[in-house]
């Protein structure tokens, strides 16, 4: 048989095909100087060519077949171990790869090995990962503090589910409800709020959102940029973007969407029992209260009902306080027996 070394030779010997003539030729091929222009030209065709960013991702089965593919290079590499080296100041090729290129093998197998153990690990973690959800009743309302420390004020008829761990990307949390945000600034993780197909994008800062079923959906901003979106049939909807004091209001039903403007103090007060009512009908400030006070508050009148009211509240009071000075402002009588209220 008539052999000779050349690439295709040398890419079979890395495969661990060859047979007991055509290892000898290549073992012999290995110890001559000249061997390392052609044995560097099979690495950078069948290793360098390899080495891409996607599969440094840690494909395991790709990765086991580096590693096989390594050790036979080294178990047939380590024959040559046999062979005495002639005192001479050259290092052979046999050597030479030794030093560096199984070294740059094995950091390359390291390196893709440890990010696929990783992605593994965070894989493994999005799967077991812990949800807590709390809930508000009527009546009552709770500071809750996330992972990332964000503090979240979850109003009364409020329900919060979030990660027990932050993992990934993003901080996303799912409401149902009205809750103040105060949010821990982090550029590389964007804090998201879904209410339903709306999502509430921030980066860091404090802000409200009301997101009750089948209600229009408000975000109003107190510090920082939000960005509020509309996801529907996998498109993104843009809503608005807004600064400190601005408001928006989304309604599904009409897809309407309505942009105003508040007092900043207002926004962020509303985390400490402030109320502000700005010409809005009396029936929905006693739906609000019906929540913050646990009480059923009826109208045996529907003009008093839907009579507008400009009012500023303060909830760390009884009922009662409040129901007198709501009724100084808006004029009218009211009886209450046990939790219920009926307003004249």
């Amino acid at each position: 048989m008539n052999l000779r070394v050349d690439k295709a030779l040398i890419k079979k010997y890395l495969a661990g095909l060859c047979d007991k003539e055509e290892l000898k030729l290549v073992k012999d091929f290995l110890r001559q100087e000249n061997a390392q222009q052609l044995f560097n030209e099979v690495w950078d065709e069948q290793w360098a060519g390899k080495i891409t960013e996607g599969d440094t991702a840690g494909d395991p089965l790709q990765m086991a077949d580096w590693k096989s593919k390594i050790h036979q290079r080294i178990d047939r590499a380590s024959l040559t171990s046999e062979v005495s080296v002639t005192k001479t100041s050259r290092i052979s090729f046999v050597h030479k790869i030794t030093k560096w290129q199984y070294a740059a093998i094995w950091t390359i197998l390291f390196i893709g090995a440890g990010l696929w153990v990783n992605t593994s690990k965070k894989s493994h973690e999005q799967s077991v990962v812990a949800f807590i959800e709390k809930y508000n009743p009527n009546g009552r309302r709770t500071i809750i503090t996330l992972p990332d420390s964000s503090q979240v004020y979850l109003g009364p008829d409020s329900k919060l589910r979030y990660a027990e761990k932050f993992i990934g990307n993003t901080r996303e949390i799912d409401l149902e409800g009205e809750a103040f945000f105060e949010v821990t600034k982090n550029h590389k993780k964007p804090f998201i709020i879904h209410t339903g197909i709306i999502t509430t994008k921030v980066l860091g800062t404090s802000f409200k959102v009301d997101a009750f079923i089948n209600k229009p959906v408000t975000v109003s901003v107190s510090t920082g940029k939000v960005r509020v979106d509309r996801h529907k049939a996998g498109k993104i909807e843009s809503i608005a973007i807004l600064m400190p004091g601005q408001t928006v209001t989304w309604n599904e039903t009409s897809h309407l969407r309505t942009l105003g403007s508040a007092v900043v103090s207002d926004i962020s007060g509303w985390k400490d029992g402030r109320l502000v009512f700005n010409e809005v009908p009396l029936s929905e400030i006693a739906g609000i209260l019906e929540r913050w006070y646990d009480v059923k508050i009826s109208f045996n009148s529907e003009k008093t009902a839907s009579r507008l009211m400009k009012i500023n509240l303060t909830a760390n009071v009884s009922i009662n306080t409040m129901i007198k000075i709501l009724s100084a402002s808006g004029q009218f009588k009211y009886h209450i027996q046990d939790n219920h209220i009926t307003i004249n």
